[in-house]
C-alpha cells in the first residue's frame, strides 16, 4: 500500500499532524502495516493537499511551535473509501530470521538455537506490549486488528516451540558451497556445465 493511501487511512481516524502520523508508524495500531520516513510523509500530505484530499490548519501550542494538523475533505473521504475498497494487495513478508532458517544446514547448532531463541523472545515481547492495548483501544477496528497481531505471534510462538528441534537437527549438516540442491535450489557443478 502506498503512502498516499496510508495517510489518507490514518486521517480517518480522525485529524493529525505530520508527527502524529509518523508515530502512528511507529508506536500506533499502523506499526505492523508498514512505515514511512518524514520525508516520504510530508510531501504526501502536500500533494494530498494540493489534491483537495485534505485541508490543513496551524495549530498553536503553549511553549511549542505551532503544528500543522491535517483532516479528510469530503473529496478525501471519498478517495479513502475508495483505495480501500480495492482488492488487497499480497502481503509481502521480509524476516531476518526466516533466512536464518533457510540456512540452518549451513550453520551450527548454537547458532540455531541462540536465533529461535531470540525470536520467541521478539514475539513474546510483543505479545505482551499489544495485550494491554486491546483494553485501552477506544476503536473496535483498532482492537480487532490489535486480536489479530497477538493471535498471528502466538502462532508462531506455538509452531516455534512445538517445531525447534526439527530445524536444530538440521543444522551444520552441509558446508556452505557444496554443489548439490539445497533450499531447492538446484546447483549446477562447473564441470558439468563446460560439456
Amino acid at each position: 500500500m502506498n503512502i498516499r493511501t496510508i495517510c489518507l487511512a490514518i486521517l480517518a481516524h480522525g485529524e493529525a499532524s505530520g508527527y502524529d502520523l509518523k508515530k502512528n508508524w511507529e508506536d500506533g495500531p499502523f506499526s505492523y502495516l508498514g512505515g514511512a520516513s518524514f520525508g516520504s510523509i510530508y510531501p504526501a500530505l502536500a500533494r494530498l493537499e494540493q489534491d483537495g484530499l485534505i485541508k490543513s490548519r496551524e495549530e498553536t501550542q503553549p511553549g511549542k511551535p505551532a503544528r500543522r494538523v491535517y483532516a479528510l475533505t469530503e473529496a478525501g473521504r471519498e478517495a479513502f473509501v475508495a483505495e480501500m475498497s480495492v482488492t488487497p494487495e499480497k502481503d509481502i513478508f521480509r524476516s531476518h530470521f526466516g533466512i536464518i532458517a533457510l540456512c540452518t544446514p549451513f550453520l551450527p547448532r548454537e547458532t540455531i538455537a541462540r536465533a529461535i531463541d531470540e525470536r520467541l523472545k521478539q514475539q513474546r515481547t510483543e505479545i505482551a506490549q499489544l495485550e494491554p492495548l486491546i483494553e485501552q483501544e477506544q476503536h473496535r477496528s483498532v482492537g480487532w486488528l490489535l486480536e489479530w497481531g497477538i493471535a498471528q505471534f502466538k502462532n508462531e510462538v506455538a509452531f516455534i516451540e512445538a517445531n525447534r528441534e526439527r530445524l536444530e537437527v538440521l543444522a551444520g549438516s552441509t558446508k556452505p558451497g557444496d554443489r548439490r540442491e539445497i533450499c531447492g535450489i538446484a546447483h549446477t557443478d562447473s564441470t558439468q556445465a563446460a560439456e
